[in-house]
């Protein structure tokens, strides 16, 4: 009886880890509306505090992005873009204690749909 509980216990805790791998490597997709997936992200000149996307309704197309750099960054140009395309200008940021940009391609809705963001790009100068 020993060996089958043992054997049993280890079952159980294989299970586990192949189910924990399978949440892992699965963490890129998305799911609708939720999720806007991507590969990478890089930056350059600031550290990003936070970064989110903003889906039309239908969820296929980011229309804008919002970034937090830390700090007062209100005297630096700063844009994004997407999988090394060119970059767009983020605006004039507010700043309390770091400083939050919308990125919104001049107030009109980016033209990056969903499922094929692999990358991002934010430049600060």
């Amino acid at each position: 009886m020993r060996k089958s509980t043992k054997l049993v216990g280890a079952l159980a805790v294989a299970g586990v880890v192949a189910a924990g791998g399978t949440a892992f490597t699965n963490s890129n997709t998305q799911a609708a509306a939720q999720v806007v997936g991507y590969g990478s992200t890089t930056i350059s000149g600031a550290t990003v505090s936070s970064m989110a996307y903003h889906l039309n309704s239908a969820g296929d197309n980011v229309d804008s992005v919002t970034l937090v750099l830390a700090g007062d960054t209100t005297a630096s140009a700063v844009s994004i873009g997407f999988n090394g395309g060119a970059t767009t200008s983020c605006g004039t940021g507010t700043f309390v204690t770091n400083t939050t940009y919308t990125c919104d391609n001049g107030g009109s809705n980016f033209v990056q749909s969903t499922s094929g963001l692999t990358s991002t790009a934010v430049v600060v100068n």
